[in-house]
């Protein structure tokens, strides 16, 4: 009888382990190619969805370590009125 409720609590714990990595959200994986939506760091102007190589080529200044822009998953507000939405993803500064 022992042996059989500790095979059965054995069970319980493996199932439960599984389970919960299971249903563990999955990570993004930020490449150099993923689109974002940026924004300008100081003035938070909207740059554009681009690529951060992109983003630092276009409109970072001089080389440096100043964060010039910064990407978000999300927007909102009309054209011309775009304000960030959702989390801060990523930032870059000229390279």
């Amino acid at each position: 009888m022992n042996r059989v409720k500790t095979a059965i609590a054995a069970l319980l714990i493996a199932g439960g382990t599984l389970a919960a990595f299971a249903f563990t959200p999955k990570t993004e994986t930020k490449t150099a190619d993923t689109l974002y939506y940026w924004f300008e760091a100081g003035t938070n102007n909207y740059l554009g969805q681009d690529t951060k190589s992109d983003i630092q080529e276009n409109h970072c200044g001089a080389p440096g370590m100043n964060v010039c822009a910064r990407a978000y998953s999300a927007i909102s507000g009309t054209p011309g009125n775009e304000v960030p939405s959702g989390s801060q993803v990523d930032q870059t500064t000229k390279q």
